[in-house]
């Protein structure tokens, strides 16, 4: 006879049965996941420099702004402006900031979205790729709680959901250890070439 409170750490104990709700919580993560890995890949698409409306902002002054944080919490930061000239020779004049530190003199490639202007770096490029390689350990972890049926709460409770997904649906547990596996592997690297770039 099992013991309830090892019940849900013991590999031999049966798991709780699967649970609608779960169940469709796992696929929300999943389609939440997979939309900020598709917004992810366009900004850094935009990093690159593959976007319409780009050029170079030269930077005449900077202000420091005030913005307030989680929980109270508040911080300065740096948005500077100045002329941006497009590379189609349209010259913009004191339109909107970049958000950064830069000196004045600075010239700065960027693309302008919105109400504000983005660098084209190397460095937010990969830091993009990074959010996107993050974003399929959301996909693994949605598939997985999609499939078993609940969210697992304590280290013995996923070993016995592993194990249960092994079992039950082969086929998609290997599918979910290469996610994790490429996630891991791929945001360790983006995230190394983001601190290196320039």
């Amino acid at each position: 006879m099992a013991v309830p409170e090892l019940s849900a750490t013991s590999p031999f104990c049966p798991l709780p049965p699967a649970r609608l709700v779960p169940r469709l919580a796992g696929i929300g993560v999943v389609v939440l996941s997979l939309t900020c890995m598709g917004a992810m890949a366009r900004q850094a698409e935009k990093a690159a420099g593959h976007v319409a409306d780009k050029g170079t902002l030269s930077v005449e002054r900077c202000e420091e702004h005030r913005g307030s944080g989680s929980r109270g919490s508040s911080g300065t930061y740096d948005v500077c402006f100045g002329s941006f000239r497009a590379e189609s020779g349209r010259v913009v004049q004191g339109g909107p900031g970049l958000r950064g530190s830069y000196v004045a003199g600075e010239k700065v490639r960027v693309y302008h979205q919105g109400n504000s202007y983005r660098p084209i770096s190397w460095r937010y490029f990969w830091g993009g790729w990074a959010f996107f390689f993050a974003g399929l350990a959301g996909v693994a972890l949605g598939t997985m709680v999609a499939l078993t049926g609940f969210w697992t709460k304590t280290l013995g409770e996923s070993r016995a959901a592993w194990a249960a997904l092994r079992r039950n649906h082969a086929p998609a547990a290997a599918c979910v250890a290469w996610l994790f596996r490429a996630a891991g592997v791929g945001t360790a690297a983006c995230v190394l070439l983001t601190l290196v770039s320039p």
